[in-house]
């Protein structure tokens, strides 16, 4: 036999026996590819929480306390008013989809946490803020828009009994489970700013030469906090 003759046998015995074995490989690895790709661009249902079939009834299968279910007769719980949290997707319009966190099928695994509100809480500041600026971050009928983004209070940090300070959020001064609104009283709301202006409590101007009562009037009288008001000459110039 020649040696091309012998040549052509090696080429021929690789086509017939290796190639088909590598070509396949190749194939093999080029779907597992794909389907890596396309797994990080489809989240897995299971692990991707979506709003409850049931919605408010699944909340209160747990959550059946009357603090609850006082939402229900507070402005937000109005499934009348479009504009709502409960015309909406109920409590899961604030807290985030919940099919997760309340599935029977995670019995035993723990279940994934929603957004709470409150000091305290393991959600953060700007998430809770967050939560309530997806309405309040626009105009709803006669209630005007909040305007928070880069007001004082949005940057403010406020230092916590461990010493460890955090941004404040809405539910630094806002209840929203309640019937009554205790930021609408003028004592009460005293109260809520005395908690971080202490000292105004005592050394507030009177204006007595300008004829004004302080003791009628209440904080928001004359401070809208959810507005960018330059309260001094570096501010005004920023």
């Amino acid at each position: 036999m020649t040696k091309h003759n012998e040549s052509l046998s090696v080429r021929e015995k690789f086509a017939h026996s290796y190639l088909p074995r590598l070509v396949g490989m190749l194939a093999l690895l080029f779907a597992c590819c794909v389907s890596a790709q396309q797994s990080g661009q489809q989240p897995d249902p299971q692990q991707t929480p979506g709003f409850t079939e049931n919605g408010i009834d699944s909340c209160l299968l747990c959550h059946d306390v009357e603090r609850m279910r006082l939402i229900a007769h507070t402005p937000h719980g109005k499934r009348d008013n479009p504009d709502t949290p409960f015309a909406k997707h109920g409590c899961e319009s604030c807290h985030g989809p919940g099919s997760l966190h309340a599935s029977r099928s995670r019995r035993g695994k723990g279940r994934p946490p929603m957004t709470t509100f409150g000091a305290g809480t393991n959600t953060p500041a700007t998430k809770q803020t967050a939560a309530c600026l997806a309405c309040h971050d626009k105009d709803m009928g006669e209630l005007e828009k909040m305007e928070w983004t880069g007001s004082t209070h949005a940057i403010a940090e406020l230092e916590g009994p461990d010493g460890v300070k955090s941004r404040l959020s809405c539910s630094s001064c806002h209840e929203i489970h309640v019937t009554e609104n205790p930021l609408e009283d003028q004592k009460t709301q005293a109260e809520a700013c005395y908690r971080c202006h202490e000292k105004m409590k005592a050394q507030h101007p009177k204006f007595e030469d300008k004829g004004i009562n302080i003791d009628n009037l209440t904080c928001w009288d004359c401070h809208d906090v959810h507005q960018l008001i330059p309260e001094n000459a570096e501010q005004a110039t920023r």
